[in-house]
């Protein structure tokens, strides 16, 4: 579009509303009187016109200048309303000049208030990632990650979760607030899991997919993805933190957490041999018959049941978190199962 800059500032000086300047062309402020801003955030703003300069519009190069194509691109995109920080406002009358200048109709503005970290410092990467990708690489949702912006500073309602049609609905910018808004990751993370929540078992699988591909892994592989998934979907703040979960459902495991292991998977033989010889007679795979077989071992073994559980957590997935402890066994599958505890009790014996 550079032929359409040179073009409007050159009609400008034909118009006399500018003139050159040592090569470049600077637009005619008048320093009368003062420039009206009327935003939709911070109402009607006055600035003095003494205090604007005689704005470059087109540097000795016949390069554009930034306030310059802005307004023009803006223009010819036939856009409505600028939207920006409100860093952006000192600029504002600056662009109100040149808009006048050119003829055009003009914008609405709204100036958002800046995005503070915990500390109400402005946002930066120490705080958080500071753009999008960052978050789809992570697995938020851009339904997610929308309904957490439009509720920056927004004080219309209590609520939390929003659907973008709600959104578009009942979103209104006027009722942004001025000071700034703090983001919250923590936030971020319960609108997210609210979002997946929301999601059907085949969508779930569809947006894991690409995660458990980065981890080496397939639901197809597995016997039953989509029960999987669902008991799954709730352990994570985002897709690659579920896929990470998943992971040890789906393929062998290096490695258990150290702390779990040195703290429940220790001196727990007697309920890994339990377990594994109980399982050897079964022949139907079913999370009815395992919690037969976990109130047997409570009493049996006279043991409550976060001393059943969190060993065979351990033992089965490497680490003490885990879906209910029937789920968890049938997740893994009786041939996988015996396997694991065997290397486990293996791993105990030599430590």
């Amino acid at each position: 579009r550079f032929d359409v800059y040179k073009e409007e500032a050159f009609r400008l000086v034909e118009e006399g509303k500018a003139y050159k300047d040592d090569g470049a062309i600077r637009l005619k402020v008048n320093k009368e009187g003062s420039t009206l801003v009327k935003d939709l955030v911070y109402g009607d703003i006055e600035f003095l016109n003494k205090e604007l300069d005689d704005l470059v519009i087109l540097r000795s190069d016949n390069s554009p200048t930034y306030h310059f194509c802005n307004v023009i691109d803006d223009n010819y995109q036939q856009v409505t309303h600028i939207i920006r920080g409100e860093d952006h406002l000192p600029n504002t009358p600056k662009q109100i000049q040149i808009i006048s200048a050119l003829g055009y109709d003009g914008f609405e503005y709204a100036h958002l208030p800046l995005v503070l970290g915990e500390d109400k410092k402005r946002l930066s990467k120490r705080h958080a990632a500071t753009d999008l990708m960052s978050y789809k690489e992570e697995g938020y949702l851009p339904e997610a990650v929308l309904n957490m912006l439009a509720k920056l500073g927004w004080s219309n309602t209590e609520k939390d979760i929003f659907t973008t049609d709600d959104l578009i609905k009942i979103f209104d910018v006027g009722d942004i607030q001025r000071s700034g808004a703090v983001f919250d990751k923590e936030r971020l993370n319960f609108i997210n899991q609210n979002h997946m929540a929301m999601k059907t078992d085949d969508e779930l699988m569809d947006l894991l997919k690409i995660f458990n591909e980065k981890n080496g892994f397939s639901l197809s592989d597995h016997h039953d993805p989509e029960r999987l998934v669902r008991l799954c979907v709730g352990s994570g703040n985002n897709f690659s933190e579920i896929s990470n979960f998943i992971k040890p459902f789906v393929i062998d495991f290096d490695e258990y957490d150290k702390a779990d292991f040195d703290k429940h998977l220790l001196e727990s033989e007697s309920v890994l041999n339990y377990f594994k010889e109980s399982i050897h007679s079964i022949s139907d795979w079913d999370e009815a018959i395992f919690e037969e077989i976990i109130n047997s071992a409570m009493k049996d073994l006279s043991l409550p049941m976060p001393k059943i559980g969190l060993p065979l957590r351990v033992a089965l997935v490497g680490r003490a978190k885990s879906p209910p402890l029937s789920s968890t066994i049938y997740l893994i599958e009786k041939n996988k199962t015996i396997e694991r505890l065997d290397k486990a009790l293996k791993v105990i014996s030599e430590h």
